[in-house]
């Protein structure tokens, strides 16, 4: 049996096929996980920016709440 008749043209396809698939599939796959990572970090933000505006409402309640007493004591006074 002869090295040129194991390695015949179909077999040179199949490891041509499967380097350019498994090629394909890892560049894939780092997309993927670029992804994945671009969207835990946006996630991260809006966590941030979810608690600001929080603190922000809160705040300004806390405004409300000292100018209606503000008002409240001014329309006293006169």
């Amino acid at each position: 049996m002869s090295f040129d008749k194991f390695i015949g043209p179909a077999t040179v396809v199949y490891v041509v096929s499967a380097t350019v698939a498994a090629l394909w599939w890892a560049s894939d796959l780092t997309r993927r996980v670029q992804t994945i990572e671009a969207s835990t970090v946006t996630a991260e933000r809006i966590a941030r920016l979810e608690t600001e505006v929080r603190t922000l409402g809160e705040n300004t309640k806390e405004l409300k709440i000292g100018i209606s007493e503000l008002v409240h004591q001014l329309k006293q006074g006169n």
